[in-house]
């Protein structure tokens, strides 16, 4: 996959490591000297180009690109100029950070596929770590349904998804998987200074798997359900 990132504040410097690191070749392009320099050896390419001046996109490839991201987030005009302009040179995907409810209206008349609003995403993110019993990571899907990763509800442990699956459909809630501690590593980490846990996905979880205490869950539904399934498992 080949992605282009244009702005290479917090949130663009990230979102191209983080592609990078996937898999993504990726094109990044900023106007800061510095920013370019800090990020040319986690991508395929970085170089420096002026905002105020769009023609240089001419002369990549654009048009080749799986997506093209808009990630400036200080110059309104900027990021409609250059916006308007992949759109010219053929982007197939255009993805734009959202500066100003203003700038929102305008990007949805040129119909930019996708508007982001990194700021609001990591709140709903925190929004559901703090209002729900054990969670520990958040994603808001939208339309009132979420992706939380949670610690095994107390009520579950020892127990597998065949004896409860009935608690799971009644909340309306599904496990996506599971992370699991790798105990291979376990007695390592113990004799490491500040070492993480590591954990391996279990991918799709077997219905006679036994729900371990350290087990994370990765849990999709709507939150109402979600909160209310964990409250009612919990000690």
């Amino acid at each position: 996959m080949k992605c282009c990132i244009i702005g290479l504040g917090v949130f663009g410097k990230n979102l191209a490591i983080d592609l990078a690191e996937l898999g993504a070749d990726v094109l990044a392009i900023d106007r800061r000297e510095d920013n370019i320099a800090y990020i040319k050896d986690h991508v395929g390419a970085a170089l420096v180009m002026d905002f105020a001046d769009t023609s240089p996109l001419s002369r990549l490839p654009i048009a080749d690109m799986d997506a093209v991201v808009i990630a400036i987030g200080d110059d309104f005009e900027a990021s409609l100029a250059i916006a308007m302009k992949v759109q010219e040179l053929g982007a197939k995907r255009l993805v734009c950070r959202v500066l100003s409810p203003m700038h929102e209206r305008l990007l949805r008349l040129l119909k930019v596929d996708r508007l982001v609003v990194p700021e609001e995403v990591a709140a709903r993110g925190l929004a559901q770590s703090l209002l729900m019993r054990g969670v520990v990571e958040g994603f808001d899907l939208g339309d009132g349904h979420a992706i939380i990763e949670t610690r095994v509800p107390a009520k579950l442990i020892g127990r597998n998804l065949k004896d409860t699956a009935a608690l799971f459909k009644d909340a309306d809630v599904r496990l996506v998987t599971i992370k699991r501690l790798d105990r291979r590593l376990l007695g390592k980490l113990l004799n490491t200074d500040n070492a993480k846990p590591v954990r391996r996905t279990l991918g799709v979880v077997p219905l006679e798997e036994p729900f371990d205490a350290e087990d994370i869950f990765v849990l999709f539904g709507p939150d109402k359900g979600l909160r209310a399934f964990l409250d009612d498992l919990a000690d």
